[in-house]
């Protein structure tokens, strides 16, 4: 199950580390507007999407592989917006995009995999694209983070290749 983790962190960090010329994403196979980025991140592959204008970094969606569900490959999820692009829709974009270049990419190795984001009680703007991208159809399901002990929710989605 995901753990509760601030994506806005990441971003900030995806941030520096684009500015110092640390990383080098390339841009998406079907969406030319978005970069990728494959990584490991402290023994963990990780694969990042982010919206970048100008090499400032708007928004970037992260999924770093999680435990089977249902016996089938799942993915963890992270998104976060950069303050000053919040509330534009941003997010719910760029998860769109990323889940539609992770289903053509994945698609050549696997025929289907899940995604899953815990989303805080908290958090109303991410459980709002959560529930919009990842569980249209079906409500989430209620838990505790594993590491805070604090309340959440968890979105799944299963992507057919």
């Amino acid at each position: 199950m995901a753990q509760m983790v601030d994506p806005h962190i990441g971003l900030l960090s995806y941030q520096e580390a684009l500015r110092n010329c640390l990383i080098a994403p390339t841009a998406g196979a079907i969406h030319s507007d978005i970069m990728v980025l494959m990584d490991d991140a402290e023994g963990t592959s990780r694969l990042t999407y982010a919206l970048i204008d100008n090499d400032t970094v708007k928004a970037t969606v992260v999924y770093v592989p999680a435990q089977p569900l249902n016996g089938v490959r799942c993915f963890d999820v992270g998104y976060a917006v950069a303050k000053p692009f919040r509330r534009q829709g941003i997010a719910t974009q760029l998860l769109e995009k990323s889940i539609e270049e992770m289903r053509q990419g994945f698609g050549r190795h696997m025929e289907k995999f899940y995604i899953e984001a815990l989303v805080g009680m908290d958090n109303i703007g991410s459980q709002k694209v959560a529930a919009k991208v990842l569980s249209p159809k079906s409500p989430p399901r209620e838990s505790i983070d594993s590491v805070s002990g604090l309340p959440a929710l968890v979105y799944t989605r299963l992507i057919e290749c």
